[in-house]
């Protein structure tokens, strides 16, 4: 065996800062506090000034920088533009230390903590955290560290669960927690959680209903508002149909507030998913004032589950608006729907019986039933679209008497179960959705008949639409070719909009111009007119029957 040679050590591995370069030693510090309150704002502008002092006054430190976040959680990462910009320094070589408070400050996620000190230290760049006098370059650094870190990480879970029950005490008491940077038709209040109408805006949104519930598809309400150059919730001008279809579906326009849709699922990832049953729901009824009436917005949400019954896929919608007759137009031998065909070798369109093509489920080729021109079939509905003039006494009879009409009694109505508080003298008008007392229905408030009651404001908004188009072609008739229209949507306070009638006279939009001849008659056929009014269009051998949607017949001739 050979003479072993020991080669003395010429410095401590376990050193508490590395050796002193020939150059100052560049140091750091970071700061952050999690919230951007007037007494975090002193604490962070504190920690900064201490720090800028504390290293110029050490004659072997230069300073590197100060990093801090503000109003940043600690418990992840992401976000923290300094602390990654400290990080990315460090690994360019322009960091020789760094400085910070605590270990809280630096990380309140101990895998975080852990994984970027490691990353420092092999490095050769040691953290010193102040508060814990840990030097992460000291041997029994990391096993201390790890240990504070947990208990950081744990005091953070403890505040996000006292966060927590606060905003569910707060919904308890009807508090709710309200973005407005991107909540078209309404702004902040005086008060907390309040929200006032912005009359500009809220004449979008009802616009955004009318036009829903006279038919079109949310693709084809985007796509018009983004042609038209309407500004977005956030000022832009580029909508889209996942926009509208929230906004359809928002309780908030009908005055109501439900909280809790969605909440954070952990408190170290922060992600953010809807509320499906996981915890309580909060519902307030007439929070703040509507921009449209409860009736609309019911009338809104039974719109959109019997389109999902009919057709889930909403491009099929968009289709059937491009061609109109497409699904109105049927055979009145067999009552079959007829199918657009053209002609071999012309650039005509017909419309065909399906049982005379022998394509409806387990047909034959059973129907001898006349084929129809595209444009006799349009001239015919233009022609029944006239003739609405002669009828309005009736439909203002009919809506008359359905007005006097009282909605569906109330059966055994019981008032909404009062919540299980934290603490006694709550709102007893607030109620969780999974309440057994309550309803699923509008929001979870209990609505007995509701499926009656829907039907019975339907047909009221049917009429109400059909007589407005009766009264614009009566107007029109009346009207000298040379005068202008009066202006149907007058400036109107920034009152809320409680009523059915009261927010179909304000989203009222004249005729286009270029629809009426020089009588004030319809002289062509629109594709907006048939998806607001027209329901059937049976196709007879003497003619055409046109059925609206309020049951009106109206039998026209033939070409």
């Amino acid at each position: 065996m050979g003479t072993v040679t020991v080669i003395a050590a010429t410095r401590r591995p376990d050193a508490r800062l590395p050796e002193q370069p020939a150059r100052p030693l560049r140091v750091c510090a970071y700061c952050r506090v999690s919230t951007d309150s007037e007494e975090q704002e002193t604490s962070y502008a504190a920690q900064c000034a201490h720090y800028g002092s504390y290293i110029r006054s050490n004659p072997c430190w230069t300073l590197a920088g100060i990093f801090a976040d503000e109003g940043i959680s600690g418990t992840s990462t992401r976000g923290r533009d300094e602390f990654n910009r400290m990080i990315r320094a460090c690994e360019g070589g322009e960091i020789d230390m760094i400085i910070t408070k605590s270990i809280s400050r630096f990380a309140r996620n101990t895998l975080d903590c852990l994984t970027y000190i490691r990353r420092l230290k092999e490095l050769r760049i040691p953290v010193v955290f102040e508060k814990e006098n840990i030097n992460t370059l000291d041997a029994s650094g990391e096993v201390l560290l790890t240990i504070l870190a947990s208990i950081a990480q744990q005091e953070s879970a403890s505040i996000s669960r006292n966060v927590r029950m606060g905003i569910e005490y707060g919904f308890q008491q009807g508090r709710g927690r309200l973005n407005y940077n991107a909540f078209l038709g309404y702004t902040g209040g005086d008060g907390p959680g309040s929200l006032v109408i912005v009359p500009e805006e809220a004449e979008t949104v009802r616009r955004i209903f009318r036009e829903y519930l006279e038919g079109r598809s949310p693709h084809t309400i985007a796509a018009r508002l983004a042609r038209e150059g309407v500004p977005t919730a956030t000022g832009a001008g580029q909508w889209y149909a996942s926009t509208v279809a929230r906004m359809l579906g928002n309780e908030k326009y009908c005055g109501d507030l439900l909280m809790q849709k969605y909440y954070v699922e952990d408190y170290l990832t922060h992600r953010v998913v809807r509320n499906d049953g996981a915890r309580p729901k909060y519902f307030v009824e007439d929070d703040h004032e509507p921009i449209v009436p409860k009736a609309i917005f019911r009338l809104a949400q039974a719109e959109r589950a019997r389109r999902a019954a009919l057709d889930p896929d909403p491009s099929t919608l968009r289709f059937a608006e491009r061609l109109t007759l497409n699904g109105r137009l049927f055979c009145g031998s067999c009552g079959r729907p007829l199918r657009r065909c053209h002609r071999p070798g012309t650039a005509q369109v017909v419309w065909l019986c399906r049982g005379r093509t022998g394509e409806s489920a387990g047909a034959s080729r059973d129907c001898a039933s006349r084929a129809v021109r595209e444009t006799e079939a349009q001239a015919a509905v233009v022609r029944a679209l006239n003739a609405l003039p002669e009828h309005a006494c009736s439909l203002r009879r009919e809506l008359a008497e359905l007005t006097r009409k009282q909605p569906p009694a109330i059966e055994n109505a019981s008032p909404v179960a009062p919540l299980d508080t934290l603490a006694a003298g709550s709102d007893p008008l607030i109620a969780p959705l999974d309440t057994p007392a309550v309803g699923a229905t509008l929001c979870g408030r209990p609505q007995p008949c509701a499926d009656a009651q829907t039907e019975r404001e339907m047909r009221l908004f049917q009429l109400r639409l059909l007589l407005e188009l009766a009264d614009d072609l009566t107007e029109a008739r009346n009207r000298p070719h040379h005068a202008a229209p009066d202006d149907p949507n007058p400036t109107v306070p920034p009152a809320a909009c409680r009523d059915a009638e009261d927010f179909l006279r304000r989203t009222r939009r004249p005729l286009p111009p270029g629809l009426l001849n020089a009588q004030g008659d319809l002289a062509v056929y629109d594709n907006d007119l048939v998806i607001r009014s027209i329901d059937r269009v049976t196709v007879r051998e003497t003619g055409f029957e046109v059925r609206f949607k309020t049951g009106l017949r109206v039998n026209t001739g033939g070409a």
